[in-house]
């Protein structure tokens, strides 16, 4: 069984994310850490908690760093409702929020279990950094990362970087140089962008899918309407699931197309987060992330299927959804 911490800031996508890695069998989430992005630390506590009461999971919520490292205030605005999870009305036990700053929790999980913890990062990595910058030695302990943020050769919050690295580049900075210590996966905008959920695969969700799938197809309307307001799209790009479904089955990503590569960050100026990826080992220096550069769409969307609502949906996606 594998251990996973997510670190994170619920919005619509992680929402699929944190399901979906809570229906694997072969994963235990041990934790939810929370941070500042997407929305406030408040929100993005609260919506753990409501993932957590509504999938009836036995893990705690963990508050983190409520600002960014360089005290960015913005966060995704209308992208994921008014409360980062589309205005959708859950419940949520107060009992499921840890005294236990995050920050703390990944230090005391990662030195219980050396070399077994995976972190699952797909918010801005201010926690991740704030461990660093604590106990690095512990940090290094950290079997692996999966980050969802970035891109080789495109943006989105500006034209050169990610919005989750963007919020937080000094931290960016920081979690990277762990990159030459613990094997870090970017899963960036080249191949999020090329695994769209048509509105197609969001219907048959939500007649196939039962509870869940009812929810999360409701979650999703204005994350939907953001991406028909701003890049034409009738479905969406649900980038922090890709992220979850590549730490289940790499496959989904060939092989040929993960680069082991040396990344730097911008910290600074217009380019600020910007990830600069040498692909073709130019500089000659370290490797400190793995890039994958293609994804199987189809596969990572069957994938989602059979882990989040069964074989038999999967089956019935591959028939009769083109």
């Amino acid at each position: 069984m594998r251990k996973i911490i997510f670190d994170t800031d619920p919005g619509i996508d992680d929402a699929y994310a944190i399901v979906t890695a809570m229906k694997n069998p072969n994963m235990k989430v041990m934790g939810i850490c929370t941070v500042a992005g997407n929305k406030g630390i408040e929100f993005t506590t609260t919506n753990a908690q409501k993932l957590v009461k509504f999938m009836n999971y036995d893990c705690k919520v963990y508050k983190g760093a409520s600002e960014s490292l360089l005290k960015v205030a913005d966060d995704a605005g209308e992208t994921h409702g008014t409360d980062g999870l589309g205005g959708v009305k859950l419940d949520f036990d107060q009992n499921s929020l840890s005294d236990m700053h995050a920050v703390d929790y990944i230090l005391k999980t990662v030195k219980e279990n050396p070399g077994e913890i995976e972190l699952i990062v797909i918010g801005p990595v201010t926690n991740i950094a704030l461990a660093c910058r604590k106990d690095l030695e512990t940090m290094k302990k950290v079997k692996a990362i999966y980050s969802m943020g970035g891109g080789v050769f495109r943006g989105n919050i500006t034209p050169v970087a990610e919005f989750n690295y963007w919020y937080d580049a000094q931290a960016l900075k920081e979690m990277f140089d762990l990159g030459y210590h613990v094997p870090i996966h970017m899963i960036g905008l080249d191949i999020t962008h090329n695994s769209v959920i048509t509105a197609n695969d969001l219907e048959f969700m939500r007649m196939v899918g039962g509870e869940l799938g009812e929810l999360l197809y409701s979650m999703i309307t204005p994350y939907v309407e953001s991406y028909w307001k701003y890049s034409r799209y009738t479905g969406c790009v649900i980038h922090d699931l890709l992220a979850v479904i590549y730490a289940i089955d790499p496959t989904v990503c060939p092989s040929e197309e993960i680069y082991h590569s040396n990344l730097e960050v911008s910290t600074k100026g217009i380019t600020i987060g910007q990830t600069v990826v040498d692909l073709v080992d130019s500089w000659k220096k370290p490797k400190n992330v793995y890039v994958p550069m293609k994804v199987d769409a189809r596969k990572y969307k069957e994938k989602f299927f059979e882990i989040a609502f069964g074989k038999e949906v999967a089956e019935m996606y591959r028939k009769y959804v083109k």
